[in-house]
């Protein structure tokens, strides 16, 4: 793949298409796409397929995300693309939400650019996103990191720091990252993020508490801070997402 001066953007030849596509329809756990100028699926991989409840390719290519996902994730996804297609931003390992057509949930980690034509214009956008996995096997089976996932759980209230699930968990800084991502993929910051959020939208699923309250009780100083990092988190606010999964 050859890449033009900016690193954050890539120029696609014309055989990487069908190379890339048929390298990703083997990859079951990586959605993979390739939109146009104005967000419409170019290509796309059996996994993103199949997540979003069709059976065939054809069923997503030209239609933009905000056309295949339900409001208002579509609508999210269709924002964050125009952002790169305009060359405002990229989208570099963000953990995100998404919620699939079968109605069941999962973490991603996910990565947009832009493609840049002969002439130096962004003639498209690639992507893709990458499924977290879930801890697997009985809790203790993993030694002082149990102690550390159990911190965090009991924790999730009160606003901490790295440094305290190291020392709850008996392993340094280091070490507890380290395990971290060879489990999950994460930073801890971002396992941090990921168990808060997803303790918000169990309460905004069972619950209707207020906003307020549920983002105290998951460690967020105030509601704005909680509404920034949930949308950026989930793709939508956390009223939206309470409305959608009522």
């Amino acid at each position: 793949m050859a890449k033009s001066s900016n690193s954050s953007r890539t120029s696609v030849p014309e055989n990487f298409v069908f190379t890339g596509e048929q390298l990703f329809d083997n990859v079951l756990d990586t959605v993979f796409f390739l939109k146009d100028a104005d967000g419409r699926y170019l290509v796309v991989n059996h996994t993103l397929v199949r997540r979003c409840g069709f059976t065939n390719k054809a069923e997503l290519i030209g239609k933009a995300a905000s056309e295949i996902f339900p409001s208002p994730f579509g609508e999210s996804f269709s924002g964050q693309d125009r952002r790169v297609l305009n060359g405002s931003s990229t989208v570099n390992g963000q953990l995100e939400l998404h919620l699939y057509a079968n109605g069941t949930q999962g973490w991603c980690l996910t990565w947009k650019v832009p493609i840049i034509g002969n002439d130096g214009k962004i003639v498209g956008l690639a992507g893709i996103s990458r499924d977290v996995p879930q801890l697997s096997g009985p809790v203790a089976e993993h030694g002082p990191f149990a102690k550390a996932i159990a911190y965090v759980q009991d924790n999730i209230a009160h606003a901490f720091q790295v440094k305290d699930i190291a020392a709850a968990s008996g392993l340094s800084v280091f070490q507890l990252d380290q395990r971290v991502r060879a489990l999950f993929g994460l930073s801890t910051g971002q396992f941090v993020v990921r168990s808060r959020i997803e303790h918000a939208c169990a309460r905004l699923r069972s619950s209707k508490d207020p906003i307020s309250a549920i983002a105290m009780d998951c460690g967020y100083g105030d509601q704005a801070a909680f509404a920034r990092q949930f949308r950026k988190s989930v793709g939508v606010t956390p009223l939206s997402y309470r409305d959608y999964k009522s």
